[in-house]
């Protein structure tokens, strides 16, 4: 099968010949050379019958066949050296005939040695072509001119019949996985191929947009593969080098912000891009640029395709665009000719660090020269985005643990610090929604007077002065076990039977309000040696029923009690005087008569019909002693006397 050996900057690489071959810069080429000096339809390379004839399409630069210029058309015979531009190719084609015949209605065809000799087909259309194709410019062949009256038409002689042509395999991509298909149609005429990192693309109806995908990453090859290839070797030294520079460039920075800004610095040193933007996702999903640079160092607004965003984040791959106008004028993309957007590359930024590969964002690459950018750029462009993606997603990471940190620092002001752990480490659940608790003591304290305090008292000693206060009692809150619900003004609100429950929740409860007093016995005696005023508090304490947990907005949740219980401990606070612990009769009852207390008028409380019997808490009841020589005395003791 007939062959054409092309030599590229990429390297040597074999394409086996199509019935119709066109060869250009341009995407929609079969054959597409990345080649500045090439025109965008630069030659079609076609079989007519056992042979294959090259027709320049009128490029700028012409077509050369053994250094001789092709004027028109002219035969290819097996070993013919092609030059487009700087692009060298050689015909490779062992089973073609020395001299090939003749076509019935087609012009002689050029020799070797010389120009060709005639003029386009007498009947004036252009040769049948691959409905895969593009046709060529309607320049190249003049439409047919009536006969003169009295001559006869010229015969229509059709040409032989092309080989049938098998399908090609599905075409290849760039993703952060490797080589995957292509989505498009399948078939002969359709698809995108990679070898060697120069791309041979065929024209598939079936996608939108004509783009250049990533060159085939091959990685790092076994030395002993690649020994003798120089070439090879000076490439992956190159990449080493780049990443090495990438990495120590970037490597210790731990502020997002100024991480994109050192990438898109350190990019514009490898790549000759005149504008760079780097996108990341926000909160909702959508690209934001953070990130943006100019080479010539102004700060003017940076506009972008989203044609080409939107393309690279769906198919995951990177994209390579030597004429943004023309790759994309199938979508439309109108930005790409408004913003002077000529060459482009435009790589995703894969999470490689998580098993879905979620797409972070995309680094945006362009300028306003065409064909600025190579294969072997959009290959470290492509290297350069997954070692980007993989220190933001570091960053990202990084982030995330700082706030889990701070959520489990507010958690544990919630929790006393035992029963904290227990719920993040997961062997105690603290469940979104509300929970009924059959039983729960609920704690409410205030400080008497405070109303009058503070007309008295600047606002930032009065802010200081609570914030000691409040240090103290929530630490003896922690100390007996309670969970604090929330502060109230100058008001606490705690509980215990919730989240965690104990069988003397009531009797944890009466001692912390005891201990407070104790605590704020010292906290007094600090403030009058300082000439301060000192604090009396007042506490009310109920026991019974409610639900408990996580209520509010998905954006702020707090957790606490709903019910009737918490609403009669906060009235019994309100009743309670100052240095009083006002306890309701469920609370007393769960006691067990531990503790001295005393029993109150019965007090009306808002909600309630009867009078409640309410006890106010003196002291923890002291111990019976028993004399050490008791057991020794055959006589029994009495404890009372």
């Amino acid at each position: 099968m007939a062959r054409l050996i092309l030599q590229t900057a990429e390297g040597q690489q074999a394409i086996e010949l199509r019935p119709v071959n066109s060869l250009g810069r341009h995407p929609n080429n079969s054959i597409q050379l990345l080649d500045k000096i090439v025109s965008k339809e630069h030659c079609i390379i076609e079989q007519r019958g056992d042979h294959f004839v090259l027709r320049d399409l009128g490029s700028l630069n012409g077509t050369f066949i053994n250094s001789e210029r092709v004027r028109g058309e002219a035969p290819l015979k097996h070993g013919d050296e092609i030059a487009l531009g700087s692009t060298r190719g050689r015909f490779d084609d062992p089973g073609a005939p020395v001299a090939p015949p003749v076509v019935p209605g087609w012009p002689p065809m050029a020799s070797p040695q010389g120009p060709m000799q005639g003029a386009p087909p007498a009947h004036g259309y252009p040769p049948p072509r691959d409905p895969g194709y593009p046709a060529p410019p309607q320049a190249q062949y003049p439409r047919p001119q009536p006969a003169p009256p009295g001559t006869a038409a010229p015969p229509h002689t059709a040409p032989p019949p092309r080989q049938q042509q098998h399908a090609p395999p599905p075409p290849l991509v760039q993703g952060p996985g490797g080589t995957a298909p292509l989505p498009g149609r399948p078939g002969a005429h359709g698809g995108t191929y990679l070898a060697q990192g120069t791309r041979i693309d065929v024209n598939d109806q079936a996608r939108q947009i004509g783009t250049q995908i990533a060159a085939v990453d091959k990685g790092f090859l076994a030395f002993d593969r690649i020994a003798n290839d120089i070439n090879q070797l000076r490439a992956d030294y190159e990449r080493l080098r780049l990443s090495h520079e990438l990495s120590r460039e970037i490597a210790a920075e731990r502020d997002t912000t100024k991480l994109l800004e050192k990438i898109l610095t350190s990019v514009f040193k490898f790549i000759r891009a005149d504008r760079g933007v780097i996108f990341l996702r926000d909160d909702s999903g959508e690209l934001t640029p953070r990130a943006m640079q100019r080479r010539d160092g102004t700060t003017a607004p940076i506009s972008v395709s989203s044609t080409i965003l939107n393309h690279v984040v769906h198919e995951r791959a990177a994209v390579l665009t030597h004429d943004a106008a023309m790759d994309f004028a199938a979508s439309k993309g109108k930005s790409m000719i408004l913003n002077r957007i000529s060459s482009a590359i435009v790589a995703p930024l894969v999470a490689p660090l998580q098993h879905n590969n979620e797409v972070l964002g995309v680094l945006w690459l362009d300028s306003e020269t065409l064909a600025q950018f190579q294969p072997k750029d959009l290959e470290l462009v492509t290297a350069i985005a997954y070692q980007a993606a993989m220190f933001i997603e570091i960053n990202i990471l990084g982030k995330k643990i700082e706030n889990e940190i701070v959520r489990r620092e507010r958690f544990s002001r919630l929790l006393s610090p035992n029963i904290a752990e227990r719920v993040l480490s997961g062997q105690l659940e603290v469940k979104r929604g509300g929970q009924r608790v059959e039983e729960c003591t609920v704690f409410n304290s205030d400080i008497r007077g405070f109303t009058r305090m503070s007309e008295s008292t600047s606002p930032e000693a009065l802010v200081e002065m609570l914030n000691e206060y409040f240090e103290r009692m929530v630490d003896t809150i922690f100390q007996y076990e309670g969970t604090l619900d929330k502060f109230m003004g100058d008001g606490i609100m705690a509980l215990w039977g919730a989240p965690v429950a104990h069988r003397d929740d009531a009797v944890r409860s009466v001692e912390c309000a005891l201990k407070m007093g104790e605590v704020l016995g010292e906290f007094n005696r600090q403030r009058l040696e300082m000439e301060q005023q000192p604090l009396a508090v007042g506490i009310g304490i109920h026991t019974g029923p409610l639900v408990a947990g996580y209520i509010g907005s998905s954006k702020a949740l707090s957790y606490t009690v709903i019910g009737d219980v918490a609403n009669t401990s906060a009235r019994l606070c309100s009743i309670a005087l100052a240095g009083q612990i006002v306890i309701s009769e469920a609370t007393f009852a769960q006691l067990g008569g531990k503790f001295e207390t005393e029993e109150l008028q019965p007090a009306r409380v808002k909600g309630k019909e009867k009078p409640l019997r309410v006890y106010n808490v003196l002291g923890t009841r002291p111990m019976v002693q028993v004399p050490p020589n008791a057991f020794s005395n055959p006589e029994p003791t009495n404890a009372a006397e």
